[in-house]
């Protein structure tokens, strides 16, 4: 039995008997307790069944505990602590035969899919094309990653996709900026623009260009050669960043095939629209052309331009009109990934979207994550970066100074996205115990090494599930196994929440859970073979589990360091 089925048994169990004895209807939640000697599994719905069933929960615990029947084969024991929590023990047969489950068959087929048959989109870095990625789009880039990978674990199919804005203020700025370093070789005076781009690689592309189209161009009569040309060299360095990363998108999508029908459709449907306040669109002043979306109608703090005097689309209007694009091409999930600086832009497209296409629809299809910046530590000192001063880490540099794309990744994913992140360089080249990355990857080229040197003894890990239960009794056995079984479910849950950073703590518990089964247990016994290949099967479990794990993560689970 799969561990999530034997969770809805208990549940269901537990709930049946609520339902039978005291007539309350209502769902029974199971979670890890905190110390393992609450068992494997716990509830408080007797705390929360005291007040309907007029019953003290102690006592409501003890009866649910004798009612729920639950089978010996899956459930070794329940029981009642405290006030009146109800905790269950896994029987050693059904911790065996997931142990057995994941060393033959890995983790994935021991999760539920819940996203089997239904379609994903993950949008992320979706940086304008100005120059490199920084240290920020990197985290950006992992985190997409990773939420993509945890979703096709649970049965999505996912595509990924970069949306780049082409069309705006900063793509003029960039062909500006370019144009000032091209006069700059021609010995021309053209100042950088204010607001502009100051970064070495305008002076890389401005001799390219000089090579290719000689020393005549001028600025702004040639605005648009120098627009498209920055343009074009500013996605393929961006795309040559994220393959140093790994990272690979099935389709980038360009704000300018929106403007100008897509976004004047989004925003003539907006104009239709009536508030108990006014139209959702309106014009002030009046005659100037500048529209406003009325979005304190819809809960939001203020109102906001949408389209300026001169018939220039504001950032917001285009972002509607992106996403009534991927809504109608009928994902049943859409994952928007931004740094925290789009807090107020992101909330204003849901409003936006919700009074469109109706807020429940876009609350069920549609999910925002942000993340929070990230300082980079170097030698013990915080980093002070500026982009457009040409004053940043780029993403390539990043990985080069940490070491690997596996390092970068890895040490992104130990913090939640909304939390602040110091990403400490020393500590992420460092080879020891204290670097997360490394630890977990030295415990999977260990297992791999006791593996690879039992198999030249001619011990194999053991098949079967119950059989070998009795082999695998004593308390680090079990301790592991039950840390095990608990995967899929912790795995599932972080797919749920779209929080790929819990597979780091899974990791790390798995990590250390096995160091210390090992210095305490001897694995392979000349005297005891067939114990030996029962324990050989539960380090099999465990190194696939850490292997899949880091899949999703898109880590490497090296053999051998």
């Amino acid at each position: 039995m799969r561990p999530e089925e034997a969770r809805r048994l208990a549940s269901d169990r537990l709930r049946s008997a609520l339902s039978s004895r005291y007539g309350i209807e209502r769902e029974v939640a199971l979670t890890e307790p905190r110390l393992e000697s609450f068992g494997d599994v716990s509830s408080r719905i007797a705390l929360e069944a005291a007040g309907p069933a007029g019953a003290k929960p102690r006592e409501i615990a003890e009866a649910l505990a004798s009612d729920a029947a639950l089978p010996e084969d899956v459930f070794a024991s329940i029981s009642v602590e405290g006030p009146g929590y109800i905790n269950l023990s896994f029987s050693l047969a059904h911790l065996c035969s997931v142990t057995s489950a994941l060393a033959s068959e890995g983790l994935v087929p021991m999760m539920v899919a819940a996203g089997s048959g239904r379609t994903a989109l993950v949008e992320y870095v979706s940086s304008n094309p100005t120059g490199p990625l920084n240290i920020g789009h990197c985290r950006q880039a992992v985190l997409g990653e990773a939420v993509a990978g945890l979703l096709e674990a649970t049965g999505w199919r996912v595509e990924r996709e970069y949306y780049f804005n082409d069309a705006g203020r900063q793509s003029l700025l960039l062909g500006e900026s370019l144009a000032a370093r091209y006069a700059e070789l021609h010995g021309d005076s053209h100042p950088v623009p204010e607001g502009g781009y100051r970064g070495e690689y305008l002076l890389w592309w401005a001799r390219d260009l000089a090579g290719e189209r000689g020393s005549a161009l001028e600025w702004p009569a040639d605005s648009g050669l120098f627009v498209d040309y920055a343009r074009t060299r500013a996605m393929e360095m961006i795309k040559g960043d994220l393959a140093v990363l790994g990272v690979e998108f099935d389709r980038y999508f360009s704000e300018s095939s929106l403007i100008p029908e897509a976004v004047g459709e989004a925003l003539e449907a907006l104009g239709r629209i009536e508030t108990p306040s006014g139209p959702l669109i309106y014009e002030e002043p009046e005659g100037s052309g500048k529209l406003w979306a009325r979005l304190t109608a819809l809960g939001r703090p203020e109102d906001r331009v949408l389209l300026r005097e001169n018939g220039v689309f504001t950032y917001r209007m285009p972002d509607i009109a992106y996403h009534l694009d991927k809504f109608g091409r009928g994902y049943d999930l859409m994952v928007d990934i931004f740094g925290s600086d789009h807090l107020d832009t992101s909330k204003d497209v849901v409003a936006l979207l919700s009074a469109l296409l109706g807020e429940e629809e876009v609350s069920r299809r549609l999910r925002v994550i942000l993340h929070q910046f990230v300082t980079l530590v170097r030698d013990g000192r915080k980093v002070k970066m500026s982009t457009r001063a040409a004053n940043f880490v780029t993403l390539r540099d990043l990985v080069e100074e940490a070491g690997s794309p596996d390092v970068t990744r890895y040490l992104f994913l130990t913090r939640r996205a909304e939390a602040q992140m110091d990403f400490d360089l020393e500590l992420a080249r460092r080879q020891s115990d204290d670097n997360p990355v490394y630890y977990v990857q030295y415990a999977c080229a260990r297992i791999s090494g006791i593996l690879r040197n039992a198999l030249a003894e001619g011990l194999s890990p053991a098949t079967g599930g119950a059989s070998v239960a009795p082999l695998l009794a004593g308390a680090d056995e079990r301790s592991l196994m039950r840390l095990l079984e608990a995967v899929p479910v912790r795995t599932a849950a972080a797919a749920a929440a779209l929080e790929p950073h819990r597979l780091t703590e899974i990791l790390h518990d798995l990590a250390v859970s096995f160091h210390g089964f090992y210095q305490r247990v001897r694995v392979v016994d000349r005297d005891e073979p067939e114990v030996s290949r029962a324990r050989l099967m539960l380090c099999s479990a465990c190194r696939n589990t850490m292997r899949d794990l880091l899949g999703i993560l898109g880590v490497e689970a090296p053999e051998r360091m």
